[in-house]
């Protein structure tokens, strides 16, 4: 199997204890703590996989323009909206493990207006799965332009939190299942212009997916060092899983087999 899920059950604090398998997808705790493991190195990082496996369709993908209100250092003046980068989002079928996978990947293209680093994603849509499974690849010969892109770090089943605090994250604190977050570092500066691709994957059993407003949210953080770098973010449309609607056939099936489940009922009932 290309991808294999591995339950990762430890806590940052007994991270060190933890054997985990590098090259496949990873559990998000449900704990809304950053589930560890992520290491800036490729061989032994356990979100990583190696391009998008043969086995996965392709099912849509769509290219958005990034565009934030960019405010003022204070956030008391509005300077301007702003375009800085694309965004494009992608959701394939893994038949192998009848999963929907919903993939991300962010470039900027323009810091002058105040946007200079990207911190965070943040995708919704995942509060009726009890298990959401992470992985990322470097975008390089997918994507047209893409260099070896940043890596995916920490998805926490929780939205953006900009001071992180490990106990209360242990407590429960961050907790929110509709959300995946997970921490980047796309920057110009550092010669970061574009993420990896972010994967998340589902089980499909029941599921479709379909194109809704806010489903991403993209933040930049605020840094008192790194040029005063302050508090920014947008949200833009993108897939997300729903539940299935059958066909007019399926419904078609099932009235014709309560019907034959009547007929039969009626029938024993004049025999009596």
């Amino acid at each position: 199997m290309a991808t294999i899920k591995h339950l990762v059950a430890c806590s940052a604090l007994s991270l060190l204890a933890c054997s985990v398998q590098a090259g496949g997808f990873v559990d998000v705790l449900n704990t809304g703590e950053r589930t560890p493991g992520s290491v800036n190195n490729i061989e032994t990082d356990p979100f990583y996989i190696s391009g998008i496996p043969a086995n996965w369709s392709l099912l849509d993908t769509r290219t958005t323009a990034v565009s934030f209100d960019v405010y003022n250092a204070g956030r008391t003046a509005l300077l301007g909206n702003f375009t800085v980068g694309t965004f494009i989002d992608s959701v394939w079928s893994d038949a192998s493990t009848n999963s929907l996978v919903f993939g991300s990947y962010f470039k900027l293209d323009d810091a002058s207006h105040g946007i200079t680093e990207i911190n965070a994603l943040v995708r919704s849509g995942f509060g009726d799965f009890d298990t959401v499974s992470a992985a990322w690849t470097r975008a390089a010969g997918i994507y047209a332009g893409a260099a070896n892109g940043y890596r995916l770090r920490d998805p926490a089943r929780s939205d953006y939190v900009a001071i992180y605090d490990a106990a209360n994250a242990a407590a429960g604190g961050y907790r929110d299942l509709d959300k995946i977050a997970i921490r980047t570092d796309v920057s110009l500066a550092e010669t970061n212009p574009n993420s990896g691709i972010y994967f998340l994957s589902v089980d499909a059993t029941g599921y479709t997916y379909e194109w809704s407003d806010d489903v991403i949210r993209i933040v930049q953080g605020a840094s008192s060092s790194e040029g005063g770098r302050i508090f920014q973010d947008t949200h833009l449309a993108g897939f997300r899983a729903v539940a299935a609607v059958p066909e007019p056939s399926e419904y078609a099936m099932f009235l014709a087999g309560l019907g034959m489940v009547g007929f039969v009922a009626r029938r024993r009932m004049n025999r009596i």
